[in-house]
Protein backbone atom coordinates (compact mmCIF):
# COMPACT_ATOMS: atom_id res chain seq x y z
CA UNK A 1 0.00 0.00 0.00
CA UNK A 2 3.23 2.31 0.93
CA UNK A 3 4.53 1.60 -2.16
CA UNK A 4 1.87 2.48 -4.35
CA UNK A 5 0.97 5.47 -2.97
CA UNK A 6 4.44 6.60 -3.37
CA UNK A 7 4.14 5.89 -7.00
CA UNK A 8 1.52 8.21 -6.84
CA UNK A 9 3.63 11.32 -4.84
CA UNK A 10 6.75 10.92 -6.24
CA UNK A 11 6.18 12.43 -9.90
CA UNK A 12 3.97 14.99 -8.41
CA UNK A 13 7.37 15.53 -6.31
CA UNK A 14 9.55 15.77 -8.69
CA UNK A 15 7.04 18.02 -10.92
CA UNK A 16 7.16 20.28 -8.20
CA UNK A 17 10.96 20.45 -8.04
CA UNK A 18 11.36 20.82 -11.82
CA UNK A 19 8.56 23.70 -11.76
CA UNK A 20 10.19 25.44 -8.84
CA UNK A 21 13.07 25.54 -10.46
CA UNK A 22 12.23 27.07 -13.60
CA UNK A 23 10.39 29.88 -11.58
CA UNK A 24 13.25 30.41 -9.79
CA UNK A 25 15.64 31.56 -12.58
CA UNK A 26 12.37 34.25 -13.87
CA UNK A 27 12.21 37.52 -12.92
CA UNK A 28 8.96 38.40 -11.40
CA UNK A 29 6.49 41.22 -12.67
CA UNK A 30 3.71 41.69 -9.73
CA UNK A 31 0.28 44.02 -10.67
CA UNK A 32 -1.08 45.89 -7.76
CA UNK A 33 -3.92 43.83 -7.12
CA UNK A 34 -5.62 40.77 -8.58
CA UNK A 35 -8.34 42.18 -9.88
CA UNK A 36 -9.55 45.34 -12.01
CA UNK A 37 -13.23 47.07 -12.73
CA UNK A 38 -13.41 48.74 -15.95
CA UNK A 39 -12.48 52.39 -14.63
CA UNK A 40 -8.86 50.97 -13.30
CA UNK A 41 -5.85 51.55 -14.29
CA UNK A 42 -3.65 48.50 -13.66
CA UNK A 43 -0.24 49.09 -12.27
CA UNK A 44 2.89 46.61 -12.88
CA UNK A 45 5.75 46.57 -10.71
CA UNK A 46 9.55 44.92 -11.38
CA UNK A 47 12.11 45.07 -7.97
CA UNK A 48 14.92 45.98 -10.00
CA UNK A 49 15.74 48.57 -12.85
CA UNK A 50 14.80 48.12 -16.51
CA UNK A 51 16.09 50.04 -19.54
CA UNK A 52 13.98 51.93 -22.06
CA UNK A 53 13.91 49.05 -24.31
CA UNK A 54 11.64 47.40 -21.71
CA UNK A 55 7.97 47.77 -22.26
CA UNK A 56 4.80 45.94 -20.69
CA UNK A 57 2.86 44.61 -22.92
CA UNK A 58 -1.08 43.10 -22.04
CA UNK A 59 -2.52 39.84 -23.69
CA UNK A 60 -5.95 38.14 -23.60
CA UNK A 61 -6.38 34.56 -25.02
CA UNK A 62 -2.44 34.69 -26.07
CA UNK A 63 -3.50 37.61 -28.11
CA UNK A 64 -1.90 40.95 -27.42
CA UNK A 65 -4.44 43.70 -26.33
CA UNK A 66 -5.14 46.94 -27.92
CA UNK A 67 -5.41 49.63 -25.42
CA UNK A 68 -6.99 53.15 -24.72
CA UNK A 69 -6.13 55.25 -27.54
CA UNK A 70 -4.63 51.97 -29.73
CA UNK A 71 -1.76 52.06 -27.13
CA UNK A 72 0.05 48.25 -27.12
CA UNK A 73 2.95 48.85 -25.51
CA UNK A 74 3.81 51.28 -21.96
CA UNK A 75 6.89 52.36 -20.64
CA UNK A 76 8.49 51.39 -17.35
CA UNK A 77 9.24 54.15 -15.16
CA UNK A 78 12.54 53.76 -12.67
CA UNK A 79 12.02 54.95 -9.03
CA UNK A 80 13.75 53.99 -5.86
CA UNK A 81 15.33 51.09 -7.61
CA UNK A 82 11.94 49.57 -8.85
CA UNK A 83 10.25 49.52 -12.66
CA UNK A 84 6.39 50.65 -12.77
CA UNK A 85 4.01 50.33 -15.85
CA UNK A 86 0.70 51.30 -15.66
CA UNK A 87 -2.08 49.85 -18.16
CA UNK A 88 -5.56 51.82 -18.27
CA UNK A 89 -8.43 49.61 -18.80
CA UNK A 90 -9.64 49.35 -22.16
CA UNK A 91 -13.39 50.86 -22.63
CA UNK A 92 -15.86 47.89 -23.23
CA UNK A 93 -12.73 45.30 -22.18
CA UNK A 94 -13.71 41.50 -21.95
CA UNK A 95 -14.25 40.28 -18.64
CA UNK A 96 -12.36 37.19 -17.70
CA UNK A 97 -8.45 36.52 -17.62
CA UNK A 98 -4.82 38.68 -18.73
CA UNK A 99 -1.71 38.41 -18.95
CA UNK A 100 1.15 41.46 -18.37
CA UNK A 101 4.50 40.11 -19.84
CA UNK A 102 7.75 42.55 -20.37
CA UNK A 103 8.56 42.84 -23.48
CA UNK A 104 12.34 43.53 -24.91
CA UNK A 105 13.57 43.14 -28.86
CA UNK A 106 15.80 40.34 -27.35
CA UNK A 107 13.66 36.60 -27.39
CA UNK A 108 16.38 35.76 -24.62
CA UNK A 109 16.10 38.82 -22.85
CA UNK A 110 11.68 38.57 -22.84
CA UNK A 111 12.12 34.80 -21.55
CA UNK A 112 13.49 35.67 -18.35
CA UNK A 113 10.17 37.41 -17.22
CA UNK A 114 7.33 35.61 -15.65
CA UNK A 115 4.01 37.78 -16.24
CA UNK A 116 1.58 38.81 -14.02
CA UNK A 117 -1.60 37.43 -14.44
CA UNK A 118 -4.87 39.64 -13.58
CA UNK A 119 -8.51 39.22 -13.74
CA UNK A 120 -11.01 42.26 -15.03
CA UNK A 121 -14.49 41.42 -13.53
CA UNK A 122 -18.03 43.66 -13.63
CA UNK A 123 -19.94 44.58 -10.65
CA UNK A 124 -22.92 42.83 -9.57
CA UNK A 125 -25.66 45.61 -9.89
CA UNK A 126 -28.10 45.52 -6.94
CA UNK A 127 -32.03 43.88 -7.42
CA UNK A 128 -34.61 46.23 -9.20
CA UNK A 129 -37.94 45.23 -9.92
CA UNK A 130 -38.38 45.56 -13.83
CA UNK A 131 -39.60 46.68 -15.97
CA UNK A 132 -39.67 50.47 -14.51
CA UNK A 133 -41.65 52.61 -16.74
CA UNK A 134 -41.03 56.23 -15.09
CA UNK A 135 -41.88 60.24 -15.70
CA UNK A 136 -39.80 62.51 -14.75
CA UNK A 137 -40.11 66.19 -13.04
CA UNK A 138 -37.48 68.54 -13.67
CA UNK A 139 -39.22 71.75 -13.00
CA UNK A 140 -38.14 73.78 -9.93
CA UNK A 141 -40.45 75.92 -9.43
CA UNK A 142 -42.80 75.73 -6.26
CA UNK A 143 -44.60 72.60 -6.65
CA UNK A 144 -46.66 72.58 -4.06
CA UNK A 145 -48.60 75.66 -4.94
CA UNK A 146 -49.12 74.45 -8.84
CA UNK A 147 -52.00 73.72 -10.28
CA UNK A 148 -51.61 70.93 -12.73
CA UNK A 149 -54.26 70.01 -15.84
CA UNK A 150 -55.37 66.14 -15.21
CA UNK A 151 -56.04 63.77 -17.97
CA UNK A 152 -59.66 63.91 -18.09
CA UNK A 153 -59.19 68.09 -18.57
CA UNK A 154 -59.85 69.35 -15.04
CA UNK A 155 -57.31 71.36 -12.97
CA UNK A 156 -56.19 69.66 -9.83
CA UNK A 157 -53.28 69.87 -7.07
CA UNK A 158 -49.87 68.47 -8.07
CA UNK A 159 -50.95 65.08 -6.70
CA UNK A 160 -52.11 65.15 -10.26
CA UNK A 161 -48.96 63.90 -11.38
CA UNK A 162 -49.64 60.30 -10.27
CA UNK A 163 -53.45 60.58 -12.31
CA UNK A 164 -50.44 61.18 -15.52
CA UNK A 165 -48.84 58.28 -14.40
CA UNK A 166 -51.92 56.11 -14.24
CA UNK A 167 -53.16 57.32 -17.63
CA UNK A 168 -49.87 56.66 -18.85
CA UNK A 169 -49.70 53.28 -17.83
CA UNK A 170 -46.38 54.16 -15.94
CA UNK A 171 -45.00 52.99 -12.17
CA UNK A 172 -42.52 55.11 -11.60
CA UNK A 173 -41.77 59.12 -10.98
CA UNK A 174 -38.35 60.54 -11.29
CA UNK A 175 -37.91 63.79 -9.26
CA UNK A 176 -35.40 66.25 -9.82
CA UNK A 177 -34.94 66.49 -5.81
CA UNK A 178 -31.34 68.80 -5.75
CA UNK A 179 -30.35 71.40 -7.66
CA UNK A 180 -28.05 74.43 -8.02
CA UNK A 181 -28.82 77.67 -9.75
CA UNK A 182 -27.76 81.14 -9.82
CA UNK A 183 -29.77 83.93 -11.53
CA UNK A 184 -27.92 86.92 -9.45
CA UNK A 185 -28.68 85.58 -6.21
CA UNK A 186 -26.19 82.92 -4.43
CA UNK A 187 -27.73 79.92 -2.66
CA UNK A 188 -25.82 79.01 1.05
CA UNK A 189 -22.60 78.17 0.59
CA UNK A 190 -23.24 75.72 2.76
CA UNK A 191 -26.01 74.09 1.69
CA UNK A 192 -26.62 75.45 -2.17
CA UNK A 193 -29.55 73.28 -3.08
CA UNK A 194 -32.83 74.84 -4.21
CA UNK A 195 -35.17 73.60 -2.05
CA UNK A 196 -38.46 74.09 -2.98
CA UNK A 197 -37.95 70.52 -4.43
CA UNK A 198 -36.37 69.20 -1.13
CA UNK A 199 -39.53 70.43 0.52
CA UNK A 200 -41.73 68.51 -0.97
CA UNK A 201 -40.34 65.17 -1.57
CA UNK A 202 -41.74 63.71 1.22
CA UNK A 203 -45.51 64.62 0.20
CA UNK A 204 -44.35 63.37 -3.25
CA UNK A 205 -43.16 59.59 -1.21
CA UNK A 206 -46.53 59.51 0.92
CA UNK A 207 -48.71 60.24 -2.17
CA UNK A 208 -46.78 57.63 -4.47
CA UNK A 209 -47.30 55.22 -1.82
CA UNK A 210 -51.08 55.54 -2.00
CA UNK A 211 -51.05 55.28 -5.23
CA UNK A 212 -49.08 51.89 -5.45
CA UNK A 213 -46.10 53.74 -7.61
CA UNK A 214 -42.39 54.28 -6.87
CA UNK A 215 -40.62 57.10 -6.83
CA UNK A 216 -37.03 58.35 -7.65
CA UNK A 217 -35.23 61.34 -6.74
CA UNK A 218 -31.77 62.49 -8.13
CA UNK A 219 -29.40 65.41 -7.62
CA UNK A 220 -27.86 67.40 -10.41
CA UNK A 221 -24.32 67.30 -9.56
CA UNK A 222 -21.53 69.19 -11.62
CA UNK A 223 -23.63 71.82 -13.28
CA UNK A 224 -24.57 75.49 -11.87
CA UNK A 225 -27.95 76.44 -13.72
CA UNK A 226 -28.10 79.84 -15.07
CA UNK A 227 -24.54 81.21 -14.54
CA UNK A 228 -21.59 80.07 -12.63
CA UNK A 229 -22.05 81.24 -9.43
CA UNK A 230 -18.39 82.24 -7.66
CA UNK A 231 -19.81 82.83 -4.85
CA UNK A 232 -20.11 79.18 -4.04
CA UNK A 233 -15.86 78.43 -3.51
CA UNK A 234 -16.35 76.12 -6.21
CA UNK A 235 -13.57 75.39 -8.90
CA UNK A 236 -15.10 75.49 -12.17
CA UNK A 237 -14.00 73.64 -15.25
CA UNK A 238 -12.13 75.29 -18.32
CA UNK A 239 -13.36 74.53 -21.68
CA UNK A 240 -11.95 74.89 -25.29
CA UNK A 241 -13.91 77.53 -28.03
CA UNK A 242 -13.15 76.18 -31.28
CA UNK A 243 -14.13 79.07 -33.54
CA UNK A 244 -12.32 81.98 -30.69
CA UNK A 245 -9.07 79.09 -30.23
CA UNK A 246 -8.86 79.79 -26.12
CA UNK A 247 -9.70 78.40 -23.43
CA UNK A 248 -12.77 79.95 -21.30
CA UNK A 249 -14.39 79.13 -17.86
CA UNK A 250 -17.42 76.71 -18.15
CA UNK A 251 -20.49 76.81 -15.87
CA UNK A 252 -19.81 73.49 -14.75
CA UNK A 253 -18.06 72.48 -11.81
CA UNK A 254 -14.72 71.09 -11.90
CA UNK A 255 -15.32 66.74 -11.70
CA UNK A 256 -12.29 67.15 -9.20
CA UNK A 257 -13.35 70.07 -7.03
CA UNK A 258 -13.45 68.62 -3.37
CA UNK A 259 -16.40 70.96 -2.08
CA UNK A 260 -19.21 69.77 -4.46
CA UNK A 261 -18.02 66.38 -3.82
CA UNK A 262 -18.98 67.41 -0.34
CA UNK A 263 -22.12 68.59 -1.04
CA UNK A 264 -23.42 66.51 -3.83
CA UNK A 265 -22.76 63.81 -0.32
CA UNK A 266 -24.48 65.80 1.94
CA UNK A 267 -27.77 66.33 -0.40
CA UNK A 268 -28.06 62.47 -1.01
CA UNK A 269 -27.52 62.00 2.59
CA UNK A 270 -30.94 64.01 2.93
CA UNK A 271 -32.53 62.25 -0.23
CA UNK A 272 -31.73 58.72 1.52
CA UNK A 273 -33.61 59.45 4.72
CA UNK A 274 -37.25 60.15 2.70
CA UNK A 275 -38.80 56.73 1.75
CA UNK A 276 -37.99 57.31 -2.13
CA UNK A 277 -37.15 54.15 -3.35
CA UNK A 278 -33.96 54.81 -5.66
CA UNK A 279 -31.58 58.17 -5.51
CA UNK A 280 -29.87 59.03 -8.94
CA UNK A 281 -27.47 61.56 -10.10
CA UNK A 282 -27.64 63.42 -13.37
CA UNK A 283 -24.36 65.72 -14.52
CA UNK A 284 -22.12 62.88 -12.97
CA UNK A 285 -19.28 64.02 -15.72
CA UNK A 286 -17.17 66.76 -16.81
CA UNK A 287 -19.88 68.99 -18.00
CA UNK A 288 -17.90 71.04 -20.20
CA UNK A 289 -14.62 70.93 -20.98
CA UNK A 290 -12.56 69.88 -17.97
CA UNK A 291 -9.25 71.12 -19.28
CA UNK A 292 -8.21 72.60 -15.62
CA UNK A 293 -7.29 69.17 -15.09
CA UNK A 294 -4.51 68.70 -18.26
CA UNK A 295 -1.88 67.77 -15.69
CA UNK A 296 -3.32 65.00 -13.79
CA UNK A 297 -4.02 63.61 -16.84
CA UNK A 298 -0.74 63.55 -18.60
CA UNK A 299 0.56 62.07 -15.34
CA UNK A 300 -2.05 59.39 -14.93
CA UNK A 301 -1.99 58.40 -18.81
CA UNK A 302 1.60 58.66 -18.96
CA UNK A 303 1.45 61.04 -21.91
CA UNK A 304 4.88 63.66 -22.68
CA UNK A 305 3.83 66.98 -24.91
CA UNK A 306 6.21 68.48 -26.81
CA UNK A 307 9.21 70.29 -24.67
CA UNK A 308 8.15 73.78 -25.78
CA UNK A 309 5.01 73.95 -24.26
CA UNK A 310 6.08 74.24 -20.59
CA UNK A 311 3.70 76.53 -18.87
CA UNK A 312 0.21 75.58 -17.20
CA UNK A 313 -1.79 77.15 -19.51
CA UNK A 314 -0.13 76.90 -22.57
CA UNK A 315 -0.17 72.88 -21.61
CA UNK A 316 -4.11 72.64 -21.44
CA UNK A 317 -4.41 75.10 -24.53
CA UNK A 318 -2.44 72.25 -26.44
CA UNK A 319 -4.23 69.49 -25.30
CA UNK A 320 -7.45 71.04 -25.74
CA UNK A 321 -6.06 72.10 -29.82
CA UNK A 322 -4.88 68.38 -30.16
CA UNK A 323 -8.28 66.90 -29.33
CA UNK A 324 -10.50 69.68 -30.91
CA UNK A 325 -8.55 71.24 -33.73
CA UNK A 326 -5.81 68.91 -34.88
CA UNK A 327 -8.07 65.82 -34.20
CA UNK A 328 -5.32 63.50 -32.39
CA UNK A 329 -7.93 60.91 -32.09
CA UNK A 330 -5.60 58.74 -30.03
CA UNK A 331 -5.48 61.57 -27.56
CA UNK A 332 -8.73 62.49 -28.11
CA UNK A 333 -10.18 58.46 -27.08
CA UNK A 334 -7.32 58.72 -23.85
CA UNK A 335 -8.91 62.30 -22.75
CA UNK A 336 -12.42 60.48 -22.91
CA UNK A 337 -11.65 57.76 -20.76
CA UNK A 338 -9.66 59.46 -18.34
CA UNK A 339 -12.54 61.39 -17.95
CA UNK A 340 -14.85 59.02 -17.34
CA UNK A 341 -13.02 57.18 -15.19
CA UNK A 342 -13.16 60.66 -12.79
CA UNK A 343 -17.02 60.56 -13.20
CA UNK A 344 -16.60 56.50 -12.13
CA UNK A 345 -14.45 57.77 -9.23
CA UNK A 346 -16.74 60.71 -8.05
CA UNK A 347 -19.93 57.41 -8.03
CA UNK A 348 -17.72 55.51 -6.13
CA UNK A 349 -17.45 57.68 -3.56
CA UNK A 350 -20.42 59.21 -3.65
CA UNK A 351 -21.82 55.66 -2.93
CA UNK A 352 -19.37 54.92 -0.30
CA UNK A 353 -20.07 58.35 1.56
CA UNK A 354 -23.88 57.91 1.39
CA UNK A 355 -23.89 54.47 2.61
CA UNK A 356 -27.86 54.21 1.34
CA UNK A 357 -29.62 50.60 0.55
CA UNK A 358 -31.97 52.14 -2.54
CA UNK A 359 -30.57 51.14 -5.72
CA UNK A 360 -28.72 54.31 -7.42
CA UNK A 361 -29.16 55.27 -11.00
CA UNK A 362 -27.55 57.94 -13.03
CA UNK A 363 -28.44 59.52 -16.32
CA UNK A 364 -26.16 58.53 -18.94
CA UNK A 365 -25.84 60.76 -22.59
CA UNK A 366 -26.41 58.46 -25.24
CA UNK A 367 -23.64 59.71 -27.92
CA UNK A 368 -20.57 57.51 -28.38
CA UNK A 369 -22.17 55.42 -25.45
CA UNK A 370 -21.31 58.57 -23.23
CA UNK A 371 -17.89 58.48 -23.90
CA UNK A 372 -17.61 62.35 -25.78
CA UNK A 373 -18.81 63.55 -22.31
CA UNK A 374 -16.99 61.60 -19.82
CA UNK A 375 -19.57 58.29 -19.45
CA UNK A 376 -19.30 54.61 -20.11
CA UNK A 377 -21.73 52.67 -19.06
CA UNK A 378 -19.78 49.53 -17.69
CA UNK A 379 -17.75 52.00 -15.70
CA UNK A 380 -20.41 53.43 -14.28
CA UNK A 381 -21.76 50.22 -13.34
CA UNK A 382 -19.04 48.54 -11.77
CA UNK A 383 -18.77 52.09 -9.75
CA UNK A 384 -21.84 51.76 -7.97
CA UNK A 385 -25.00 52.54 -10.81
CA UNK A 386 -27.67 49.87 -10.30
CA UNK A 387 -29.38 51.07 -13.86
CA UNK A 388 -28.56 53.91 -15.93
CA UNK A 389 -31.32 55.89 -17.62
CA UNK A 390 -30.16 56.71 -21.29
CA UNK A 391 -30.75 60.00 -22.71
CA UNK A 392 -32.14 59.60 -26.52
CA UNK A 393 -32.01 63.49 -26.44
CA UNK A 394 -30.99 66.17 -29.30
CA UNK A 395 -29.96 64.69 -32.81
CA UNK A 396 -31.21 64.73 -35.99
CA UNK A 397 -32.28 61.30 -37.69
CA UNK A 398 -29.12 60.77 -39.37
CA UNK A 399 -26.92 60.93 -36.04
CA UNK A 400 -29.92 58.75 -34.22
CA UNK A 401 -29.20 55.99 -37.11
CA UNK A 402 -25.04 56.75 -36.36
CA UNK A 403 -25.92 56.53 -32.26
CA UNK A 404 -27.71 53.08 -32.47
CA UNK A 405 -25.04 51.90 -34.80
CA UNK A 406 -22.41 52.80 -32.08
CA UNK A 407 -24.25 50.79 -29.13
CA UNK A 408 -24.99 47.87 -31.20
CA UNK A 409 -21.77 47.26 -31.15
CA UNK A 410 -20.91 48.26 -27.51
CA UNK A 411 -21.31 44.53 -25.29
CA UNK A 412 -23.19 46.48 -22.55
CA UNK A 413 -23.84 42.66 -20.70
CA UNK A 414 -25.03 43.44 -16.84
CA UNK A 415 -26.12 46.61 -17.34
CA UNK A 416 -29.51 47.38 -16.43
CA UNK A 417 -30.94 50.35 -19.12
CA UNK A 418 -33.94 52.66 -18.71
CA UNK A 419 -34.18 54.64 -22.37
CA UNK A 420 -36.17 57.67 -22.92
CA UNK A 421 -36.56 60.66 -24.92
CA UNK A 422 -37.74 64.33 -24.06
CA UNK A 423 -40.67 66.42 -25.26
CA UNK A 424 -39.51 69.43 -27.70
CA UNK A 425 -40.34 70.30 -30.90
CA UNK A 426 -37.13 71.91 -31.11
CA UNK A 427 -34.82 69.19 -30.77
CA UNK A 428 -37.47 66.96 -32.99
CA UNK A 429 -35.96 68.94 -35.71
CA UNK A 430 -39.39 70.80 -35.96
CA UNK A 431 -40.85 67.75 -37.79
CA UNK A 432 -44.50 67.93 -39.13
CA UNK A 433 -43.93 64.73 -41.20
CA UNK A 434 -43.67 62.74 -39.54
CA UNK A 435 -45.01 65.09 -36.73
CA UNK A 436 -43.04 65.30 -33.98
CA UNK A 437 -44.45 63.26 -31.36
CA UNK A 438 -44.28 60.41 -33.63
CA UNK A 439 -41.04 60.35 -34.23
CA UNK A 440 -40.44 61.04 -30.41
CA UNK A 441 -41.97 57.93 -29.52
CA UNK A 442 -40.36 56.07 -33.11
CA UNK A 443 -36.66 56.93 -31.29
CA UNK A 444 -37.97 54.81 -28.03
CA UNK A 445 -39.37 51.90 -30.15
CA UNK A 446 -35.92 51.74 -32.30
CA UNK A 447 -33.59 52.12 -29.82
CA UNK A 448 -35.47 49.49 -27.96
CA UNK A 449 -34.38 46.78 -30.51
CA UNK A 450 -30.49 47.59 -30.15
CA UNK A 451 -30.72 48.43 -25.85
CA UNK A 452 -33.20 45.36 -24.75
CA UNK A 453 -33.89 48.04 -21.68
CA UNK A 454 -35.85 46.97 -18.31
CA UNK A 455 -38.44 49.94 -19.59
CA UNK A 456 -38.76 53.71 -20.76
CA UNK A 457 -39.01 57.00 -18.84
CA UNK A 458 -40.42 60.34 -20.87
CA UNK A 459 -38.65 63.95 -19.86
CA UNK A 460 -40.24 65.46 -18.69
CA UNK A 461 -44.36 66.08 -17.58
CA UNK A 462 -43.79 69.59 -16.50
CA UNK A 463 -42.78 69.99 -20.30
CA UNK A 464 -46.49 68.86 -21.27
CA UNK A 465 -47.56 71.86 -19.70
CA UNK A 466 -44.86 74.04 -20.44
CA UNK A 467 -42.71 72.47 -22.64
CA UNK A 468 -41.75 73.43 -26.48
CA UNK A 469 -44.33 71.46 -27.92
CA UNK A 470 -44.91 73.49 -31.36
CA UNK A 471 -47.94 72.71 -32.78
CA UNK A 472 -49.00 69.64 -31.29
CA UNK A 473 -50.64 69.28 -27.58
CA UNK A 474 -49.52 67.56 -24.79
CA UNK A 475 -51.94 64.99 -25.25
CA UNK A 476 -50.25 64.32 -28.21
CA UNK A 477 -47.35 64.35 -27.45
CA UNK A 478 -47.78 61.70 -24.63
CA UNK A 479 -50.14 59.27 -26.63
CA UNK A 480 -47.61 57.37 -29.09
CA UNK A 481 -45.52 56.85 -26.06
CA UNK A 482 -48.09 55.25 -23.70
CA UNK A 483 -49.15 53.10 -27.12
CA UNK A 484 -45.91 52.04 -26.88
CA UNK A 485 -46.14 50.89 -23.49
CA UNK A 486 -49.77 48.83 -23.64
CA UNK A 487 -49.11 47.47 -26.90
CA UNK A 488 -44.84 47.50 -27.87
CA UNK A 489 -46.07 48.88 -31.15
CA UNK A 490 -45.93 52.73 -32.25
CA UNK A 491 -48.54 54.56 -35.05
CA UNK A 492 -51.78 54.27 -33.99
CA UNK A 493 -53.47 56.40 -36.79
CA UNK A 494 -53.80 59.36 -34.66
CA UNK A 495 -54.67 62.28 -36.40
CA UNK A 496 -52.83 65.12 -35.41
CA UNK A 497 -53.73 68.95 -35.50
CA UNK A 498 -57.58 68.67 -36.68
CA UNK A 499 -58.50 70.98 -34.15
CA UNK A 500 -55.81 72.30 -31.61
CA UNK A 501 -58.49 73.10 -28.92
CA UNK A 502 -60.35 70.14 -29.45
CA UNK A 503 -60.55 66.69 -28.37
CA UNK A 504 -58.21 64.39 -29.51
CA UNK A 505 -59.30 61.52 -27.86
CA UNK A 506 -63.03 60.59 -26.82
CA UNK A 507 -63.19 62.58 -23.44
CA UNK A 508 -59.91 63.11 -23.40
CA UNK A 509 -59.12 67.23 -23.91
CA UNK A 510 -55.85 68.14 -24.93
CA UNK A 511 -53.30 69.92 -22.82
CA UNK A 512 -52.18 72.98 -24.71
Amino acid sequence: MNLRKASYILPFVIFLFLWGYFISGKKHLRADRDYYKHYHIAAFEFQGALSREHRLVVFRKNAPVTGVGGRMAYKFHVSGGRSVARFPIPWNAEEGFYEARVFHPSAKERDSFLGAVFAVTGRKAADVEFPLNAMNWENTKNLKTRRIPLPDGEIGSWKGIFDWLEYMKMDTFFYLAGQTAYFGQSLPKDFPWIKNNLKMLDELCEAARERKMRIGAWVASYIVVGKADQNLGYTYGLDYSLSEDRLKKSRGISIRDPKRLKDIIKVMRQIDTSSADFIGLDYIRPVQGGFELTEEFLEEMDIELPGHVKAGNDRALYLAREIFKRKNYALQDMWNWWRARQSSLCIERIKEEVKSDKPLWVFILSWQMGHQHGQDPLMFRDAGADFQTVMLYECDDRQFERLLSQWGKYNAEGVNFIIGNQIDFDVHQFSESPPAPEKFARRIFEAQKIFKPKGIFVNDLSRVFWGRKGAYTGMEWLLPVRQLIETGETGGGFRYGASKSSTVLPSQPPLN
